[in-house]
């Protein structure tokens, strides 16, 4: 699959604002006084409210990935990301493709909250950390780390010390992992947020972050 890197026709904060919006309007336009409503009508406001539950509760986690995950980033690198939305691409869980997907399936086209093709690209997003995972991957590997110790650094400890998993976009809506399968989740997040500073900021921007590898929440280690 292609990677295409860039922003989204709008900021991503301002999309689910617009989403939301949306859906409360379609609410209000298609509740009914409960005697009147039928199952079926019953049933589409109460997954109507549950979208707008879902996106209220991302709204308010780009929030804080905006104010505290980002500037923390910022301040170990030196590199000032473009704007907050690459990050936020990155951070963006799997369990958010069923949400996009479901609400840009619930409504003809003309009574979508937002464009269609908005939608369909949020549905996306969540491959995006993969795709800068291997970018970062290899950009370290190639640029940075060459030598016998390339091999050697906690990119798990990195996610740590930027509460990197803690700060995923949505993801309540699945079971948390444990073990080995969160530290590599952990592992995939460093590699993606580093290669996004690569494409932003070139070898120099990453180069930046070489001082932090294996080291853990309290600083960098021996």
């Amino acid at each position: 699959m292609a990677y295409d890197y860039g922003p989204p026709a709008c900021p991503l904060e301002e999309t689910l604002t617009a989403i939301q919006e949306g859906l409360i309007r379609e609410y209000r336009a298609e509740c009914l006084p409960a005697h009147r409503r039928s199952p079926r009508r019953t049933r589409r406001l109460r997954r109507i409210r549950g979208w707008s539950r879902e996106i209220e509760d991302l709204i308010s986690q780009v929030g804080r990935v905006v104010r505290e995950t980002l500037p923390r980033i910022e301040r170990d690198t030196g590199h000032t990301f473009q704007g907050p939305d690459g990050l936020l691409r990155i951070l963006m869980d799997t369990s958010t493709k069923r949400l996009f997907l479901d609400i840009l399936a619930g409504f003809p086209e003309e009574s979508l909250p937002v464009p269609a093709k908005d939608l369909g690209m949020l549905g996306r997003f969540p491959n995006d950390s993969r795709a800068l995972a291997l970018i970062g991957d290899v950009t370290l590997r190639l640029k940075v780390l060459s030598g016998p110790h390339g091999e050697v650094i906690d990119l798990a400890a990195l996610s740590d010390r930027w509460g990197l998993h803690e700060s995923r976009l949505g993801l309540a809506c699945r079971h948390r992992p444990a073990g080995e399968p969160l530290l590599r989740e952990k592992e995939t997040l460093s590699r993606a947020v580093l290669g996004l500073i690569y494409i932003e900021g070139g070898t120099d921007a990453l180069g930046g972050a070489v001082s932090l590898l294996g080291c853990g929440p309290g600083g960098a280690t021996g």
